[in-house]
């Protein structure tokens, strides 16, 4: 009896050894994306990045046993590109295509980040090749490769190829709004979306919500929360505004209730992305579907069942309960429960209660868990590990019922948020040319000792005029010196006329920058997150060596900088890259 507690002891250590393991960052992105856009430079820079972010939020994903008998009943999603090795005879098994790519195995795949990424990488650059893209193709112009990726079946019905472009929206959104995680920070880079979608189409991937009709192979969407686009011309009364009834495929719900009243909500985790689980519904063998489908990055809403209809999604409570699926994982369900999709879900559910007479203070509030957890009828908004009879864990732990419960008894979950107003760049080395000056900010004798002053002068490209910007989340820049690799830094807290200098980068606000576009030529102010004080040439000073230090912005063009790319040359690319050890097993090389 000791033996086997101790055997199961060990096992659990295992197993939650392995859990916190997939929580952490994941150590060396930043090189290995970096290799792959050197390996592979017909790839537009961020794509790759953008396209892990949102299949994964950067991942390395390692289903168990257990996440096959999922709530949606998807394929198995692998590594940080979330990729499929059986589809179930409905989606491709993109992970084998990749890996047949680079001649390598499914499990050296999933072992090893790096190889999925330069695998991922040679895979794409290889079908931009057979396409004959030009290697200086625009991240816009790369959509067509992006589409080789993506898990759809391809089978040309109307709501297929609206998952396929719900996939390819997904990562130009992401791309144009950035990444800002402890394994990867990304700046945004601007997005012509109009170029990747006619505007319908635009609108319908924007939309608050959208009805998709299988039976009728068509899509209703609403704009706003009285007019509706329609893609046919029949229109069908809404169940929640600005959703519009839809219908899954015939085989995946039930029409009517057999006159069962609706009582209840039940909250899902799709083990999978808002694209792939739409089109999964769209599978006649799915034998599932939900009422909702919500989209993790902003809250979009699509109904695929009406709630007249019984959904298949929670046993033997399908004749009285509506299912709203939410985008994600829930091992990883800190990663993808956002708060636009708390607020969105919470808004749906509490016009779902007023319709339904349902009282919307039983929703459940205790913590969430990690397994099945029946609980009393008498709660009418809960998991669907809530239920008896089952042994499904969605929403799983990260769920925030607490908070939820609030949400859904409180008006204030729809407000529009801010939008910020900083400029972002690429991570990269510039120089740093003030505007009225015309000289760059440098080091005062070229110095890179810690406390170095910085000043201005002629630029002659040595290595302590030129300054890198690496993005640190939320518009924030920290930028370092060349010569010596330490960071811009204001010594001073908040006082006025305080000269900048060099010191060991570390994680503080005086080390951290905005940038604000000050007119219409590019110029910038640069304002200091400690202080909220800018970047200015002491006096207005022509003069080489004259110092830079911070001061209230008064729109002076001494406060004003132009930002221009320039080559890390010291960092000498290619031989850093031939210092990364490359194993021993098949792998992409340099084209």
């Amino acid at each position: 009896m000791r033996k086997r507690k101790l055997i199961a002891f060990i096992a659990l250590g295992i197993l939650m050894h392995q859990v916190v393991r997939a929580q952490q960052p994941i150590l060396g992105l930043e090189a290995y994306f970096e290799e792959a856009y050197w390996r592979y430079p017909n790839i537009p820079h961020g794509l790759l990045e953008a396209t892990a972010y949102s299949a994964s939020r950067l991942t390395n994903m390692q289903p168990d046993l257990h996440d096959a008998d999922n709530c949606t009943g998807m394929p198995l999603r692998y590594g940080l590109f979330a990729l499929i090795e059986n589809g179930k005879g409905y989606f491709k098994n993109t992970l084998t295509t990749v890996c047949s790519s680079s001649g390598i195995t499914p499990e050296q795949y999933k072992n090893d980040v790096r190889l999925q990424i330069l695998s991922v990488a040679k895979f794409l650059s290889r079908e931009a090749s057979f396409k004959q893209l030009d290697v200086r193709i625009s991240a816009e112009g790369f959509s067509v490769i992006l589409e080789e990726l993506a898990e759809m079946p391809g089978d040309s019905t109307a709501i297929d190829k609206y998952a396929l472009a719900l996939f390819k929206y997904d990562i130009y959104d992401q791309l144009q709004k950035g990444i800002n995680t402890p394994s990867l920070k990304r700046a945004p880079v601007k997005v012509q979306l109009e170029q990747l979608f006619p505007a319908p189409l635009l609108q319908k991937l924007q939309s608050p919500a959208v009805e998709l009709d299988v039976v009728k192979d068509s899509m209703l969407i609403f704009a706003t929360n009285k007019s509706a686009i329609a893609t046919t011309n029949e229109q069908t009364a809404a169940d929640y505004s600005p959703a519009v009834y839809a219908t899954a495929h015939n085989n995946n719900f039930q029409s009517g209730r057999n006159g069962t009243k609706v009582t209840h909500v039940t909250i899902h985790t799709a083990q999978g992305s808002y694209a792939g689980t739409i089109s999964w519904f769209n599978n006649p063998a799915a034998q599932m579907s939900a009422h909702y489908i919500i989209r993790a990055s902003d809250g979009q809403i699509t109904q695929m069942v009406r709630e007249s209809d019984m959904a298949l999604h929670v046993q033997s409570a399908n004749a009285y309960a509506i299912g709203i699926e939410h985008e994600g994982y829930l091992e990883y369900g800190n990663k993808w429960y956002s708060d636009k999709m708390y607020k969105a879900s919470a808004a749906l559910v509490r016009n779902i209660c007023t319709r339904h007479a349902i009282d919307a203070s039983t929703c459940y509030r205790g913590l969430g868990t990690a397994n099945s957890n029946a609980q009393s009828g008498a709660l009418h908004i809960k998991g669907h590990q809530h239920y008896s009879g089952n042994t499904q864990t969605d929403p799983g732990k990260y769920w925030n019922w607490p908070r939820y419960a609030e949400l859904i008894v409180d008006n204030e979950t729809t407000g529009k948020e801010k939008e910020t107003p900083f400029a972002t760049i690429a991570n990269g080395v510039y120089r740093i040319t003030n505007v009225n000056s015309k000289k760059v900010m440098n080091t005062r004798d070229c110095s890179g000792k810690s406390l170095a002053f910085v000043t201005q002068a002629t630029w002659d490209g040595k290595p302590c005029q030129r300054w890198r910007f690496d993005y640190a989340g939320d518009g924030w820049y920290r930028i370092t010196n060349l010569i010596s690799g330490r960071a811009l830094e204001i010594p001073g807290g908040t006082k006025e006329n305080v000269q900048l200098v060099l010191k060991d980068a570390k994680d503080n606000d005086n080390q951290l920058w905005r940038l604000f576009e000050t007119g219409s030529k590019g110029e910038m102010r640069l304002i200091n997150k400690a202080s909220n004080k800018v970047l200015e040439v002491f006096a207005g000073s022509a003069s080489n060596g004259a110092s830079v230090l911070q001061t209230a912005w008064t729109g002076k063009t001494r406060q004003q900088w132009l930002l221009t790319a320039v080559n890390g040359e010291e960092e000498g690319e290619d031989n850093r890259f031939k210092q990364v050890h490359l194993d021993s097993v098949a792998i992409p090389t340099k084209q």
